[in-house]
């Protein structure tokens, strides 16, 4: 017998990771000295803390 084992995402997984990749495609526009970039980098922090994971990397 085989077993299959499915990973299986959650709305609030699908919604952390779209948000992840909005964030992440802001981060690489933003220079380190300007202007949201320290709270943008918290909120993606944020994001992978609650995923679990970086689905950037």
């Amino acid at each position: 017998m085989q077993t299959t084992i499915q990973a299986s995402a959650t709305d609030a997984d699908a919604r952390d990771i779209a948000k992840a990749r909005r964030l992440a495609a802001q981060l690489k526009t933003m220079t380190p000295d300007g202007l949201g970039y320290r709270n943008t980098v918290r909120r993606y922090e944020q994001v992978v803390a609650r995923l679990g994971y970086d689905p950037i990397s």
